[in-house]
Protein backbone atom coordinates (compact mmCIF):
# COMPACT_ATOMS: atom_id res chain seq x y z
CA UNK A 1 0.00 0.00 0.00
CA UNK A 2 1.63 3.73 -0.74
CA UNK A 3 1.57 6.24 1.99
CA UNK A 4 2.25 10.00 2.20
CA UNK A 5 5.78 8.97 3.28
CA UNK A 6 7.36 7.47 0.33
CA UNK A 7 9.22 9.59 -1.43
CA UNK A 8 7.36 9.67 -4.68
CA UNK A 9 4.03 7.33 -5.33
CA UNK A 10 1.75 6.82 -8.02
CA UNK A 11 -0.32 9.55 -8.45
CA UNK A 12 -3.52 9.16 -11.35
CA UNK A 13 -5.38 12.13 -13.35
CA UNK A 14 -8.52 10.47 -14.44
CA UNK A 15 -10.05 12.66 -17.20
CA UNK A 16 -13.48 11.10 -17.77
CA UNK A 17 -14.82 12.98 -21.09
CA UNK A 18 -17.29 12.71 -23.93
CA UNK A 19 -16.82 15.40 -27.26
CA UNK A 20 -14.22 17.90 -25.61
CA UNK A 21 -11.32 17.46 -28.13
CA UNK A 22 -10.72 20.81 -28.49
CA UNK A 23 -10.62 21.99 -24.98
CA UNK A 24 -9.01 18.32 -24.13
CA UNK A 25 -5.98 18.58 -26.36
CA UNK A 26 -4.98 21.84 -23.69
CA UNK A 27 -5.96 19.72 -21.05
CA UNK A 28 -3.64 16.83 -21.67
CA UNK A 29 -0.83 19.62 -22.92
CA UNK A 30 -0.78 20.30 -18.79
CA UNK A 31 -0.56 16.92 -17.61
CA UNK A 32 2.53 16.73 -20.15
CA UNK A 33 3.97 19.36 -18.68
CA UNK A 34 4.16 18.00 -15.40
CA UNK A 35 7.97 16.80 -14.04
CA UNK A 36 6.69 13.86 -11.96
CA UNK A 37 7.81 10.70 -13.40
CA UNK A 38 5.54 8.16 -11.41
CA UNK A 39 2.28 9.91 -13.18
CA UNK A 40 -0.11 8.32 -15.17
CA UNK A 41 -3.10 10.23 -17.03
CA UNK A 42 -6.43 7.97 -17.55
CA UNK A 43 -9.14 9.69 -20.59
CA UNK A 44 -12.16 7.83 -20.38
CA UNK A 45 -13.86 8.51 -22.92
CA UNK A 46 -17.63 7.62 -22.95
CA UNK A 47 -18.00 7.21 -26.99
CA UNK A 48 -17.60 10.75 -28.07
CA UNK A 49 -18.06 11.53 -31.63
CA UNK A 50 -15.57 13.67 -32.27
CA UNK A 51 -11.84 13.56 -32.76
CA UNK A 52 -11.33 12.59 -28.81
CA UNK A 53 -9.42 9.66 -29.66
CA UNK A 54 -7.10 10.90 -32.15
CA UNK A 55 -6.33 13.61 -29.93
CA UNK A 56 -5.51 11.10 -27.23
CA UNK A 57 -3.24 8.76 -28.84
CA UNK A 58 -0.90 11.86 -30.72
CA UNK A 59 -0.47 13.10 -26.63
CA UNK A 60 0.11 9.51 -25.63
CA UNK A 61 2.88 9.29 -28.19
CA UNK A 62 4.51 12.39 -27.16
CA UNK A 63 4.23 11.61 -23.63
CA UNK A 64 3.44 7.83 -22.69
CA UNK A 65 2.63 8.34 -19.08
CA UNK A 66 -1.03 9.39 -21.40
CA UNK A 67 -3.39 6.16 -21.57
CA UNK A 68 -6.77 6.32 -23.36
CA UNK A 69 -9.51 3.76 -22.54
CA UNK A 70 -12.86 3.60 -24.52
CA UNK A 71 -15.86 2.75 -22.32
CA UNK A 72 -17.61 1.59 -25.22
CA UNK A 73 -20.86 0.58 -23.10
CA UNK A 74 -21.07 4.71 -23.18
CA UNK A 75 -23.33 4.90 -19.51
CA UNK A 76 -23.09 8.66 -19.38
CA UNK A 77 -21.03 10.56 -16.95
CA UNK A 78 -21.28 9.35 -13.50
CA UNK A 79 -20.62 5.66 -14.46
CA UNK A 80 -17.94 7.04 -16.53
CA UNK A 81 -16.34 8.70 -13.06
CA UNK A 82 -16.55 5.03 -11.91
CA UNK A 83 -15.25 3.35 -14.45
CA UNK A 84 -12.06 5.76 -15.01
CA UNK A 85 -11.85 5.70 -10.77
CA UNK A 86 -11.55 1.98 -11.00
CA UNK A 87 -8.69 1.42 -13.09
CA UNK A 88 -6.08 3.94 -10.76
CA UNK A 89 -3.32 1.80 -8.80
CA UNK A 90 -2.76 2.05 -5.46
CA UNK A 91 -1.19 5.88 -4.29
CA UNK A 92 -3.20 9.12 -5.27
CA UNK A 93 -5.90 10.19 -7.58
CA UNK A 94 -7.77 13.45 -8.78
CA UNK A 95 -10.09 14.17 -11.75
CA UNK A 96 -10.17 16.58 -13.84
CA UNK A 97 -12.70 17.51 -16.65
CA UNK A 98 -11.66 17.79 -20.42
CA UNK A 99 -11.83 21.95 -20.04
CA UNK A 100 -9.29 21.69 -16.78
CA UNK A 101 -5.71 21.80 -15.99
CA UNK A 102 -3.02 20.89 -13.71
CA UNK A 103 -0.61 23.75 -12.67
CA UNK A 104 2.95 23.60 -13.56
CA UNK A 105 4.56 21.54 -11.00
CA UNK A 106 1.10 20.69 -9.61
CA UNK A 107 1.79 16.65 -9.16
CA UNK A 108 4.86 17.90 -7.33
CA UNK A 109 3.60 20.46 -4.77
CA UNK A 110 0.86 17.56 -3.96
CA UNK A 111 3.14 14.93 -2.85
CA UNK A 112 5.30 17.44 -1.02
CA UNK A 113 2.59 19.04 0.95
CA UNK A 114 0.91 15.48 1.24
CA UNK A 115 4.34 13.86 2.57
CA UNK A 116 5.27 17.03 4.79
CA UNK A 117 2.09 16.59 6.49
CA UNK A 118 1.35 12.68 6.53
CA UNK A 119 -2.01 12.94 5.47
CA UNK A 120 -4.10 11.46 2.88
CA UNK A 121 -6.38 13.91 1.70
CA UNK A 122 -5.48 17.80 0.23
CA UNK A 123 -7.58 20.36 -0.79
CA UNK A 124 -6.36 23.98 -2.07
CA UNK A 125 -8.78 27.02 -3.61
CA UNK A 126 -8.84 26.04 -7.14
CA UNK A 127 -8.42 29.08 -10.07
CA UNK A 128 -10.80 29.03 -12.66
CA UNK A 129 -10.42 30.06 -16.22
CA UNK A 130 -13.21 31.12 -18.56
CA UNK A 131 -13.07 30.40 -22.00
CA UNK A 132 -13.75 32.99 -24.91
CA UNK A 133 -17.86 33.36 -25.87
CA UNK A 134 -18.75 31.68 -22.09
CA UNK A 135 -19.55 34.50 -20.17
CA UNK A 136 -18.12 37.47 -23.17
CA UNK A 137 -16.71 37.60 -26.18
CA UNK A 138 -13.64 37.52 -24.08
CA UNK A 139 -11.99 35.02 -21.80
CA UNK A 140 -11.43 36.14 -17.88
CA UNK A 141 -9.14 33.94 -15.14
CA UNK A 142 -10.51 34.38 -11.44
CA UNK A 143 -7.58 34.15 -8.62
CA UNK A 144 -8.62 33.72 -4.97
CA UNK A 145 -6.91 36.04 -2.68
CA UNK A 146 -3.48 34.90 -1.33
CA UNK A 147 -4.46 31.35 2.08
CA UNK A 148 -2.66 29.87 4.08
CA UNK A 149 -1.83 26.54 4.41
CA UNK A 150 -3.47 24.70 7.12
CA UNK A 151 -4.85 21.42 8.77
CA UNK A 152 -8.26 21.31 8.60
CA UNK A 153 -10.77 19.47 11.06
CA UNK A 154 -12.95 17.23 9.35
CA UNK A 155 -15.97 17.01 11.36
CA UNK A 156 -15.60 21.01 11.67
CA UNK A 157 -15.92 21.08 7.77
CA UNK A 158 -18.79 19.04 7.91
CA UNK A 159 -20.73 21.22 10.08
CA UNK A 160 -19.88 24.18 8.01
CA UNK A 161 -21.90 22.20 4.97
CA UNK A 162 -24.98 21.39 6.94
CA UNK A 163 -24.97 25.15 8.12
CA UNK A 164 -23.92 26.94 4.78
CA UNK A 165 -25.59 24.32 2.85
CA UNK A 166 -22.85 25.40 -0.13
CA UNK A 167 -20.70 23.22 -1.02
CA UNK A 168 -19.49 24.89 -4.19
CA UNK A 169 -18.96 27.93 -2.12
CA UNK A 170 -15.99 25.99 0.63
CA UNK A 171 -13.11 26.73 -0.65
CA UNK A 172 -11.22 24.04 1.91
CA UNK A 173 -13.66 21.28 0.31
CA UNK A 174 -11.31 18.68 -0.52
CA UNK A 175 -13.42 17.19 -3.25
CA UNK A 176 -11.18 15.00 -5.46
CA UNK A 177 -12.18 16.98 -8.80
CA UNK A 178 -10.00 19.84 -9.85
CA UNK A 179 -9.69 21.13 -6.22
CA UNK A 180 -8.32 18.03 -3.77
CA UNK A 181 -6.37 14.86 -4.22
CA UNK A 182 -7.26 11.91 -2.00
CA UNK A 183 -5.39 8.69 -1.09
CA UNK A 184 -6.88 5.66 -3.59
CA UNK A 185 -6.80 3.86 0.03
CA UNK A 186 -9.51 6.42 1.11
CA UNK A 187 -11.54 5.55 -2.45
CA UNK A 188 -11.23 2.17 -1.81
CA UNK A 189 -12.82 2.28 1.51
CA UNK A 190 -15.72 4.52 0.03
CA UNK A 191 -16.87 2.09 -2.30
CA UNK A 192 -16.23 -1.32 0.18
CA UNK A 193 -19.03 0.91 3.00
CA UNK A 194 -21.58 1.22 -0.53
CA UNK A 195 -24.21 -1.32 -1.54
CA UNK A 196 -23.04 -1.51 -5.09
CA UNK A 197 -19.32 -0.82 -4.72
CA UNK A 198 -19.73 2.37 -5.69
CA UNK A 199 -18.01 5.63 -4.79
CA UNK A 200 -20.11 7.86 -6.53
CA UNK A 201 -23.13 7.39 -5.11
CA UNK A 202 -25.17 10.55 -6.22
CA UNK A 203 -26.41 11.88 -9.36
CA UNK A 204 -22.74 14.10 -10.36
CA UNK A 205 -19.39 13.08 -9.13
CA UNK A 206 -18.27 16.56 -7.97
CA UNK A 207 -18.95 17.96 -4.54
CA UNK A 208 -20.06 13.95 -3.49
CA UNK A 209 -16.36 13.01 -3.03
CA UNK A 210 -14.93 16.24 -1.03
CA UNK A 211 -17.67 15.22 1.57
CA UNK A 212 -18.06 11.59 1.78
CA UNK A 213 -13.72 11.65 1.93
CA UNK A 214 -13.79 14.45 4.52
CA UNK A 215 -15.74 11.96 6.47
CA UNK A 216 -12.98 9.33 6.36
CA UNK A 217 -10.54 10.95 8.42
CA UNK A 218 -10.19 13.25 11.23
CA UNK A 219 -7.71 16.15 9.57
CA UNK A 220 -6.79 16.86 5.78
CA UNK A 221 -4.84 19.59 4.68
CA UNK A 222 -5.43 22.69 2.67
CA UNK A 223 -3.40 24.21 0.39
CA UNK A 224 -2.73 28.60 -0.02
CA UNK A 225 -1.06 27.34 -3.16
CA UNK A 226 -3.20 25.51 -5.94
CA UNK A 227 -2.31 22.40 -8.07
CA UNK A 228 -4.99 22.85 -10.88
CA UNK A 229 -7.62 24.82 -12.20
CA UNK A 230 -11.13 24.81 -13.36
CA UNK A 231 -11.77 25.52 -17.38
CA UNK A 232 -15.18 26.38 -18.02
CA UNK A 233 -15.68 26.00 -21.56
CA UNK A 234 -19.05 26.29 -23.53
CA UNK A 235 -19.31 22.02 -23.32
CA UNK A 236 -19.91 22.47 -19.55
CA UNK A 237 -23.24 20.93 -18.69
CA UNK A 238 -23.94 23.06 -15.71
CA UNK A 239 -23.64 26.40 -18.16
CA UNK A 240 -25.94 24.93 -20.61
CA UNK A 241 -28.53 24.10 -17.57
CA UNK A 242 -28.72 27.54 -17.17
CA UNK A 243 -28.76 28.91 -20.49
CA UNK A 244 -31.87 29.77 -22.07
CA UNK A 245 -31.37 29.08 -26.10
CA UNK A 246 -33.08 26.12 -27.66
CA UNK A 247 -29.43 24.85 -28.17
CA UNK A 248 -28.05 24.56 -24.82
CA UNK A 249 -31.09 23.51 -23.56
CA UNK A 250 -30.61 20.54 -26.10
CA UNK A 251 -27.44 19.68 -25.38
CA UNK A 252 -28.25 19.21 -21.92
CA UNK A 253 -31.18 16.92 -22.34
CA UNK A 254 -28.83 13.78 -22.48
CA UNK A 255 -27.43 14.89 -19.32
CA UNK A 256 -30.45 15.44 -17.61
CA UNK A 257 -31.44 11.79 -19.06
CA UNK A 258 -28.53 10.03 -17.25
CA UNK A 259 -28.79 11.45 -14.03
CA UNK A 260 -32.20 10.99 -13.39
CA UNK A 261 -31.90 7.70 -13.34
CA UNK A 262 -30.42 8.03 -9.52
CA UNK A 263 -32.62 10.30 -7.60
CA UNK A 264 -31.67 12.17 -4.76
CA UNK A 265 -31.94 11.00 -0.80
CA UNK A 266 -35.37 9.80 0.41
CA UNK A 267 -35.18 13.27 2.76
CA UNK A 268 -35.52 14.54 -0.44
CA UNK A 269 -38.83 13.27 -1.15
CA UNK A 270 -36.25 11.16 -3.91
CA UNK A 271 -36.58 13.94 -5.90
CA UNK A 272 -35.19 13.55 -9.34
CA UNK A 273 -31.09 16.07 -9.90
CA UNK A 274 -31.80 19.07 -9.13
CA UNK A 275 -28.88 21.46 -9.58
CA UNK A 276 -29.39 24.39 -6.78
CA UNK A 277 -26.45 24.06 -4.86
CA UNK A 278 -28.43 24.12 -1.84
CA UNK A 279 -29.95 20.61 -2.97
CA UNK A 280 -26.77 19.16 -3.85
CA UNK A 281 -24.86 19.47 -0.58
CA UNK A 282 -28.03 18.53 1.51
CA UNK A 283 -27.69 15.24 -0.80
CA UNK A 284 -24.20 14.48 -0.53
CA UNK A 285 -24.47 14.74 3.23
CA UNK A 286 -27.45 12.54 3.47
CA UNK A 287 -26.18 10.34 1.91
CA UNK A 288 -22.68 9.91 3.45
CA UNK A 289 -24.43 9.51 6.59
CA UNK A 290 -25.84 6.59 5.33
CA UNK A 291 -22.93 4.55 4.50
CA UNK A 292 -22.36 1.55 6.83
CA UNK A 293 -19.22 3.09 9.60
CA UNK A 294 -18.70 5.97 7.48
CA UNK A 295 -17.19 8.45 10.36
CA UNK A 296 -18.27 11.22 9.56
CA UNK A 297 -20.75 13.33 11.82
CA UNK A 298 -23.91 15.24 10.05
CA UNK A 299 -26.00 17.75 12.03
CA UNK A 300 -29.37 17.55 11.93
CA UNK A 301 -31.11 19.63 8.25
CA UNK A 302 -33.04 21.90 8.94
CA UNK A 303 -35.32 21.91 6.26
CA UNK A 304 -36.93 25.04 6.57
CA UNK A 305 -33.63 26.77 5.99
CA UNK A 306 -33.11 24.31 2.36
CA UNK A 307 -36.14 25.62 1.48
CA UNK A 308 -35.66 29.46 2.66
CA UNK A 309 -32.00 28.55 0.80
CA UNK A 310 -33.20 26.88 -2.61
CA UNK A 311 -35.98 29.97 -3.34
CA UNK A 312 -33.17 31.95 -2.49
CA UNK A 313 -30.87 30.61 -4.96
CA UNK A 314 -33.71 30.82 -7.52
CA UNK A 315 -34.57 34.67 -6.98
CA UNK A 316 -31.30 34.88 -8.37
CA UNK A 317 -32.24 35.41 -11.85
CA UNK A 318 -30.41 32.91 -13.89
CA UNK A 319 -33.09 30.57 -14.93
CA UNK A 320 -35.30 30.52 -17.77
CA UNK A 321 -39.33 29.90 -17.09
CA UNK A 322 -39.56 26.33 -17.60
CA UNK A 323 -36.10 25.80 -15.61
CA UNK A 324 -37.37 27.49 -12.77
CA UNK A 325 -40.69 25.86 -13.15
CA UNK A 326 -38.86 22.49 -12.78
CA UNK A 327 -37.21 23.29 -9.05
CA UNK A 328 -40.02 24.75 -7.69
CA UNK A 329 -41.71 21.95 -8.33
CA UNK A 330 -38.65 20.18 -6.89
CA UNK A 331 -38.79 22.22 -4.09
CA UNK A 332 -42.44 21.83 -3.25
CA UNK A 333 -42.57 18.12 -3.32
CA UNK A 334 -39.35 18.08 -1.19
CA UNK A 335 -41.63 20.59 1.68
CA UNK A 336 -44.83 18.25 1.42
CA UNK A 337 -41.92 15.17 2.58
CA UNK A 338 -41.40 17.40 5.85
CA UNK A 339 -44.56 18.82 6.25
CA UNK A 340 -43.73 22.08 5.14
CA UNK A 341 -45.98 23.03 2.55
CA UNK A 342 -47.38 26.12 4.01
CA UNK A 343 -43.84 27.34 5.05
CA UNK A 344 -43.23 26.77 1.27
CA UNK A 345 -46.26 28.66 -0.35
CA UNK A 346 -45.39 31.51 1.94
CA UNK A 347 -41.83 31.60 0.34
CA UNK A 348 -43.01 31.90 -2.71
CA UNK A 349 -45.80 34.39 -1.85
CA UNK A 350 -43.04 36.59 -0.86
CA UNK A 351 -40.24 36.01 -3.22
CA UNK A 352 -39.31 38.14 -5.63
CA UNK A 353 -37.15 37.36 -8.84
CA UNK A 354 -34.23 39.41 -8.68
CA UNK A 355 -33.87 41.33 -12.51
CA UNK A 356 -31.18 38.94 -14.32
CA UNK A 357 -27.53 39.61 -14.38
CA UNK A 358 -25.06 40.07 -17.14
CA UNK A 359 -21.74 38.03 -16.43
CA UNK A 360 -19.05 40.01 -14.84
CA UNK A 361 -16.68 40.65 -17.67
CA UNK A 362 -13.00 42.11 -17.73
CA UNK A 363 -10.80 42.58 -14.75
CA UNK A 364 -12.34 43.12 -11.29
CA UNK A 365 -11.91 42.53 -7.88
CA UNK A 366 -14.27 41.23 -4.79
CA UNK A 367 -13.58 40.53 -1.47
CA UNK A 368 -12.56 36.79 -2.43
CA UNK A 369 -11.11 36.77 -5.54
CA UNK A 370 -9.64 38.96 -8.37
CA UNK A 371 -10.82 38.80 -12.40
CA UNK A 372 -8.49 39.37 -15.13
CA UNK A 373 -9.12 39.60 -19.12
CA UNK A 374 -7.63 36.77 -20.61
CA UNK A 375 -7.38 38.77 -23.82
CA UNK A 376 -5.42 41.57 -22.32
CA UNK A 377 -2.71 38.94 -20.64
CA UNK A 378 -3.02 36.91 -23.75
CA UNK A 379 -4.44 33.91 -22.25
CA UNK A 380 -6.36 32.01 -24.84
CA UNK A 381 -6.45 28.24 -22.92
CA UNK A 382 -6.38 26.42 -20.09
CA UNK A 383 -2.23 26.15 -21.00
CA UNK A 384 -1.63 29.67 -20.79
CA UNK A 385 -3.95 30.07 -17.84
CA UNK A 386 -2.14 27.52 -15.61
CA UNK A 387 1.27 29.63 -16.21
CA UNK A 388 -0.61 32.65 -15.95
CA UNK A 389 -2.08 31.60 -12.38
CA UNK A 390 1.25 30.45 -11.39
CA UNK A 391 3.14 33.49 -11.63
CA UNK A 392 0.12 36.04 -11.03
CA UNK A 393 -0.48 34.40 -8.06
CA UNK A 394 3.32 34.32 -7.28
CA UNK A 395 3.31 38.39 -7.78
CA UNK A 396 -0.07 38.37 -6.07
CA UNK A 397 0.89 36.79 -2.67
CA UNK A 398 4.29 38.93 -2.33
CA UNK A 399 2.07 42.10 -2.06
CA UNK A 400 0.06 40.55 0.88
CA UNK A 401 0.95 42.70 3.78
CA UNK A 402 3.72 40.42 5.94
CA UNK A 403 5.58 39.47 2.30
CA UNK A 404 5.32 43.55 1.10
CA UNK A 405 6.91 44.19 4.83
CA UNK A 406 9.74 41.79 4.19
CA UNK A 407 10.48 43.39 0.53
CA UNK A 408 10.43 46.96 1.71
CA UNK A 409 12.72 45.70 4.90
CA UNK A 410 15.62 43.94 2.69
CA UNK A 411 15.29 46.61 -0.11
CA UNK A 412 15.51 49.28 2.42
CA UNK A 413 18.54 47.10 3.96
CA UNK A 414 20.60 46.68 0.82
CA UNK A 415 19.67 50.62 0.18
CA UNK A 416 21.76 51.93 3.52
CA UNK A 417 24.58 49.04 3.16
CA UNK A 418 25.01 50.32 -0.86
CA UNK A 419 25.10 54.15 0.08
CA UNK A 420 27.17 53.64 2.95
CA UNK A 421 30.64 55.67 2.72
CA UNK A 422 33.33 53.15 2.20
CA UNK A 423 37.61 53.46 2.45
CA UNK A 424 39.26 56.49 0.92
CA UNK A 425 41.13 55.70 -2.53
CA UNK A 426 44.48 54.58 -2.65
CA UNK A 427 47.40 56.80 -3.28
CA UNK A 428 48.85 56.46 -6.46
CA UNK A 429 52.76 56.22 -6.16
CA UNK A 430 54.42 59.15 -8.25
Amino acid sequence: MTTPKETDPRFTVIIPTKDRAEYLAHTLRTCMMQDYANLEVLVSDDGSTDHTRDVVLEASRQDPRIKYRSNERNPGMRDNFEYALDLAQPGFVIALGGDDGLMPGGISGMRDVLRDTGLELLSWAAPLYTYPKVRGPEGQLMLYHPKQDRIVDSQAFLARQAEHLNYLGDIESPMSYVKGVASTRLVRQVQSRSKDGRFYSCPTPDGYSGIVLAGEVKNFAFSGTPFALYGLSPTSQGLNYLANEEAAKKNSQSFFKAVDAVPMHDELARQPYSPLITLMTVDYLLTARDLPGWGGVVPRIDFRRVLESGINELAHGLYGQDRLLREMGILRNIALRHGLEAHFDALIAKSRRKKEKSPFIGSGINPRSIFLDASRYRIGNIVEAAYAAEYLGRFYRDLMPRNLLNIVKRSLGYFLVSSGKGPLFPKLEQ
